[in-house]
């Protein structure tokens, strides 16, 4: 299937009615804010293509999703998580250019409007919204950690990695789909995924409403995302992390190793050549790594998109 370029797909304006966007909103839950956000998108953007997914919910979102005139809902069984529902959104979406948006009424439809603008306007492959605070002290503290942990990483990125508004090119995030989690980090692992493969993208400055609804991040979110943070790191550049535990461990070794020998003079001490061996081995670990990384990624990015509708 060919896809079309950046330079030749048609720009999504205010006159086209965003007829190049699809729209698509996880909700889990959500009766009571599901209804004010689907009649905000639906009056800005009359044109795209809007799909709820409802992720197993307990109560009436469903019910009022599907009252919804012009709204595609997709329905899972049970409980899929947050990056699950999103993904069965996309594998359904059929436009150019795909918005994640929360079901909760906390986004703005003027600020997705002026990503949608800017990622033509721009050529960026993606927008993502950036929001100036987190609204508690726990998450606060939490995402604190998680761009330190980033950043220790050699990450470079925004204030904010993990907003639920933003906007991604169809023929870039398709082919990442098998590596987003199904949980709240899928919006993490999206942002690493465009920063380690180097896409041009965007920072989006935007404010959010209160939200309707209780949240659904639990403290386990976060521990598990600082998780996340490793993993997909290791997978896209094992070496980062093993390359500098393996030197770590081998100077320590060999700094020892040269104070036993001058202040006892007995040679290499055996602890001092555990140390280094250990050093040797992540060292080699993270080359094998490396490699396995680039073979599946080769994998990932060469997999063709599926058919549109």
């Amino acid at each position: 299937m060919a896809v079309a370029s950046q330079e030749t797909a048609p720009a999504v304006t205010a006159e086209s009615d965003y007829r190049q966007l699809s729209i698509i909103i996880p909700a889990y839950n959500e009766e009571d804010g599901i209804l004010a956000t689907l009649e905000n998108l639906r009056l800005n953007f009359p044109a795209a293509e809007i799909i709820v997914v409802d992720d197993g919910s307990k109560d009436r979102t469903a019910e009022r999703a599907a009252g919804f005139e012009g709204v595609t809902l997709l329905i899972h069984r049970f409980n899929r998580g947050y990056g699950g529902a999103l993904k069965t959104g996309m594998r359904q979406a059929t436009r150019d250019l795909i918005a994640w948006y929360d079901a909760d009424n906390e986004h703005q439809p003027e600020f997705l409007k002026q990503m949608v603008s800017r990622i033509e306007q721009e050529k960026l492959a993606a927008v993502l919204g950036q929001r100036p605070k987190s609204v508690s002290v726990v998450r606060g503290v939490g995402k604190y950690m998680i761009r330190f942990l980033a950043r220790l990483l050699k990450v470079k990125s925004g204030s904010d990695l993990n907003c639920g508004l933003r906007v991604f090119r169809r023929e870039v995030i398709l082919p990442y789909l098998p590596m987003l989690p199904d949980s709240y980090s899928a919006s993490l692992t999206s942002t690493i995924i465009l920063i380690e493969q180097r896409y041009p993208f965007a920072f989006q400055p935007i404010q959010t409403k209160q939200r309707i609804g209780q949240s659904k991040v639990a403290l386990a979110d976060g521990f598990n995302t600082l998780l996340l943070v490793l993993r997909v790191i290791t997978l896209f550049a094992p070496m980062r992390i093993f390359l500098r535990v393996s030197m770590n461990l081998l100077l320590i070794g060999a700094l020892y190793s040269l104070y036993v020998a001058l202040t006892v003079g007995e040679g290499i001490p055996v602890l001092g050549a555990f140390i280094m061996l250990v050093g040797l081995l992540i060292g080699i670990l993270g080359l094998i790594a490396d490699q396995i990384s680039q073979l599946r990624l080769v994998g990932l990015t060469s997999a063709p998109l599926r058919d549109r509708d």
